[in-house]
């Protein structure tokens, strides 16, 4: 991976998708829409986009009417050295 190609703020509503509900676990939309409007300030016609972006950078996978939270190779708290470097800043 020569960039950070999930993108930083990606990478952070993931961050607190996990820590709100855990790795691999399944969620409802509705959890999602809570967590993106209280800690992004996402407006609501602009949710759903940012599901398809996410399912299309392997962050989550819809399933049936759920989400389920994907597992990542970097951690925001954990690998702070190795996405500065993705970033080029090291």
């Amino acid at each position: 991976m020569d960039s950070l190609k999930v993108g930083l703020l990606y990478l952070s509503l993931h961050n607190r998708l996990n820590k709100n509900s855990g790795r691999d676990k399944v969620i409802t939309k509705k959890e999602f829409f809570c967590v993106i409007g209280k800690h992004f300030l996402v407006p609501k016609h602009l949710r759903y986009l940012i599901i398809k972006e996410m399912i299309d950078k392997n962050l989550i996978k819809k399933e049936k009417d759920k989400l389920k939270i994907l597992n990542t190779n970097l951690d925001l708290e954990k690998d702070t050295d190795k996405i500065y470097q993705l970033g080029n800043l090291l």
